[in-house]
């Protein structure tokens, strides 16, 4: 099977909010929603079965689905895809906004908070009926769209890095790094240009 054809079906890339036990605030990264119904509003969302955030969701039966933007950091994807809730706070390193109670990605295009009415369990994942309480409208920009990202991480692979040697941002602008002015800073951590080394 070549699983390149499944990442020519058109979704989207999102951030999932929650909380977990102890009241700290949980999330991961997905690909696979979908709007089941308009009327009334009930969307589709699956996650892993490892998931941490899933277990929460599971435990809570609620979480918010952020719609992440075309020029989303892929250090954020990074962050929210491949580390774990369990050891790392996601959310305490990500500019956030809550509604009703959860973190929503501050720059989403938009937001929505589900309250889960059916669960579906698959080999390797919990596929939620969600009924969609509340939803907002966020920034102007387009939604990035999975196939968007599957491009933009192979050209990442391909261009040479500049990765800061404190924070380990990565920049990833449309200047060349050599271009940037004297005086630009990291935008995560403000240390100068002179820190970043390049991969």
């Amino acid at each position: 099977m070549d699983l390149e054809a499944l990442f020519k079906i058109s979704h989207g890339v999102y951030l999932t909010g929650a909380k977990d036990t102890t009241g700290r605030f949980v999330g991961s990264c997905i690909d696979s929603v979908m709007v089941v119904e308009t009327t009334p509003q009930q969307v589709i969302v699956s996650m892993n079965n490892a998931s941490y955030t899933m277990e929460n969701v599971l435990r809570t039966q609620e979480l918010t689905l952020s719609v992440l933007p075309y020029d989303t950091p892929l250090e954020l994807i990074d962050l929210f895809g491949t580390h774990t809730s369990r050891d790392t706070n996601k959310w305490s390193q990500t500019k956030h906004n809550l509604f009703h109670d959860l973190p929503v990605y501050q720059n989403a295009v938009a937001y929505m908070f589900l309250k889960v009415k059916e669960t579906t369990l698959t080999s390797g994942h919990h596929v939620f009926l969600c009924d969609v309480v509340d939803g907002q409208s966020g920034t102007m920009a387009n939604p990035l769209l999975y196939a968007d990202y599957q491009a933009k991480k192979t050209a990442h692979k391909i261009q040479k890095h500049w990765k800061c040697s404190v924070c380990g941002y990565i920049y990833d602008g449309e200047i060349p790094f050599e271009n940037l002015p004297d005086d630009w800073v990291c935008p995560l951590c403000n240390q100068p240009k002179s820190v970043f080394i390049e991969e």
